[in-house]
């Protein structure tokens, strides 16, 4: 994202140990290490347990209370909504969404080693695996584990460049945020699209140049702010949540009665609020329930169409659930048998 380090990457992708539930299964172990030891390790087991129940309930509740109101007809209508064309180009703008992100993780380990295409890919595609079958995103921790089996990098670099990544993702979803949110004036919108833009171009060396007249601010934020990606990264974040988003909002859109009044905006809106449930701490399985929700909330609808409006974001979620686990899969296949389309992408190709 020497020698040694090339032999490392090699065998990575040599191996039938670099089958997708042999990485996950390894991210469990590793979460599972990290929670065991102290006391107060054993009680934040107990609580992210508890979390994890609250989110199953949560999100059965959820489903029991839609399914009640909403029959396999009507889901299956919900389904038929969206033409068939429009599911396969939802699919290829979703998984466009892995190759900013591999484009990205190329970027960030350059620093450290040429990374190929196919390693950049590979990471991203187990990592959002485990990030999604894991609970409470415990997933998270298989960054690190992967990043040192396929570029020889310590538990520092790793944990450094994740935060990076992560604050990257989350100030630019906040930004997207203040753009999209419902109810907020167009004025107030353009202005925060013009600071989103104007941050992203902002030079690098101007932004150091101001920590560097801030001693304290420096040295809090010299964790995440380790200057190694390219300026560049700011834009494949920024295009890897506008396309999540609209491709989620063009579904939901697309999905939901004219009689419920979904605005394109509206649909905008509650993509987000998907985005951004996924935040929260307390998570049913792969965010169900929970993303639900959030997608109802903020798109502002009524409290009797949250039903029908559920059952179409839980559909929306679940395409967009076996599209990433779906090409994780099918990557973990092919490389598992030797075949050569994993192995020989152009990584030249992956450079913006």
């Amino acid at each position: 994202m020497d020698a040694a380090v090339g032999r490392s990457g090699h065998d990575f992708g040599a191996h039938d140990d670099h089958s997708m539930g042999a990485h996950i299964g390894r991210i469990e172990m590793a979460t599972a290490i990290g929670m065991t030891g102290s006391s107060a390790k054993h009680s934040s087991v107990h609580f992210k347990a508890m979390a994890l129940l609250t989110g199953f309930v949560l999100a059965l509740a959820l489903l029991a209370w839609a399914s009640a109101k909403l029959n396999a007809d009507e889901l299956f209508i919900l389904w038929r909504a969206v033409p068939f064309w429009g599911w396969v180009t939802a699919a290829l703008m979703w998984s466009c969404t892995f190759f900013l992100r591999a484009v990205r993780l190329r970027q960030e380990w350059r620093w450290k080693r040429q990374v190929r295409g196919s390693q950049a890919m590979r990471l991203v595609l187990f990592h959002n695996a485990a990030v999604l079958l894991t609970p409470l995103r415990a997933g998270e921790l298989g960054y690190p584990l992967l990043v040192r089996q396929m570029f020889g990098a310590s538990w520092q670099e790793a944990m450094h460049s994740l935060m990076w990544l992560r604050l990257q993702d989350l100030m630019v979803l906040g930004l997207l945020a203040l753009i999209l949110w419902p109810g907020l004036p167009l004025t107030w919108r353009v202005l925060f699209a013009i600071f989103l833009c104007s941050a992203l171009l902002v030079p690098r060396k101007l932004i150091l140049k101001l920590l560097t007249h801030r001693p304290s601010w420096s040295a809090k934020l010299s964790p995440f702010l380790h200057g190694r990606s390219r300026h560049s990264g700011w834009w494949l974040s920024l295009g890897n949540w506008a396309i999540k988003i609209a491709v989620v909002a063009s579904l939901l859109h697309a999905m939901t009665p004219e009689v419920m009044g979904l605005s394109h905006q509206r649909a905008l809106a509650g993509a987000l609020g998907g985005e951004l449930a996924a935040l929260l701490p307390v998570q049913g399985p792969a965010g169900l329930g929970t993303y639900e929700a959030g997608v109802w909330l903020l798109s502002g609808l009524p409290l009797d169409s949250a039903p029908i409006f559920g059952m179409a974001a839980l559909l929306v979620h679940g395409f967009c659930l076996a599209v990433s686990l779906g090409l994780a899969g099918l990557y973990a296949v092919l490389a598992a048998w030797g075949q050569p389309g994993p192995h020989k992408i152009d990584t030249e190709r992956l450079d913006p």
